[in-house]
């Protein structure tokens, strides 16, 4: 009984160390969900890969951008990580990742760019909002100026 056990243990050991590769078992790629497409009026900022949401400071940097970010009657957006953008031949947007974001009110979903390893000024992407962002235009009022 002793040496069945340990025949047991010794082709275990075998069988284990004879394979200096283990086998990857990949799951077949999904389809990706259809999603929203605006008309080309108004850029591409946010919707390709080539003008993404530079949003910086990594993933603290997109929970912001996400935090702000609203439908344009003040909606709170849904959005969901699809994953690393695989877009492009050469791997030139790989630092990006691709969301899929909705609102109550918008049929489908859009897919958007973000970039969270470089920052820059942030503005809603076409036919959202940012919470919170004012207007640039002049004061109305001259109480309104302040003198430096």
């Amino acid at each position: 009984m002793v040496s069945l056990r340990i025949a047991c243990v010794g082709l275990l050991a075998l069988s284990a160390c004879s394979s200096s590769r283990p086998s990857v078992v990949r799951a077949p790629r999904q389809e990706a969900a259809p999603v929203a497409t605006f008309p080309d009026e108004g850029g591409t900022y946010g919707y390709r890969a080539e003008d993404p949401v530079r949003v910086g400071w990594g993933n603290p940097g997109i929970l912001a951008f996400f935090e702000l970010l609203r439908g344009p009657q003040g909606q709170r957006v849904a959005w969901k990580r699809l994953g690393p953008c695989d877009e492009g031949p050469s791997r030139e947007y790989a630092d990006l990742v691709m969301f899929e974001v909705s609102y109550d009110g918008l049929g489908l979903p859009v897919r958007m760019y973000l970039d969270p390893n470089h920052g820059a000024s942030i503005r809603a992407p076409r036919g959202f909002t940012i919470e919170g962002l004012s207007s640039r235009d002049t004061p109305q009022t001259p109480e309104d100026v302040i003198e430096l």
